[in-house]
């Protein structure tokens, strides 16, 4: 009997484990995509005042420089910041699963109980 108690503490434990790390995963995903459109924004920003200035966009007088590498930053961000979103869903997806089990196993346990009273 506490061999079995200790294999549902340590499920128990796993489960929460796992939806500790699917807090950190949404916050992660929300900072990574922040900053993505965040650097954007900046990006568009300086694009523009860039381009409105007197004299032609030149890569070797910098113009067009900053907004590039800021776009490249920002389009690294967005891609890190899908792959965190996929892990985040499979996370949830298989968390639901185990939900659903929990659920059947306490309903199968609880009805077992009321038979045998």
């Amino acid at each position: 009997m506490t061999e079995n108690k200790a294999s549902i503490d340590a499920v128990y434990d796993l489960i929460e484990r796992a939806e500790q790390k699917k807090r950190q995963l949404t916050l992660t995903v929300i900072g990574i995509s922040l900053s993505s459109l965040l650097g954007v924004s900046i990006d568009a920003f300086a694009f523009m005042v860039y381009s409105n200035q007197k004299g032609a966009l030149d890569i070797i007088s910098g113009n067009i420089l900053l907004p590039a590498v800021i776009f490249i930053i920002s389009v690294i961000l967005a891609f890190l910041a899908a792959r965190k979103f996929l892990v985040l869903k499979k996370l949830n997806q298989n968390l639901g699963s185990i939900g659903e089990l929990e659920e059947t196993i306490y309903n199968e346990v609880l009805k077992y109980h009321i038979d045998n009273l």
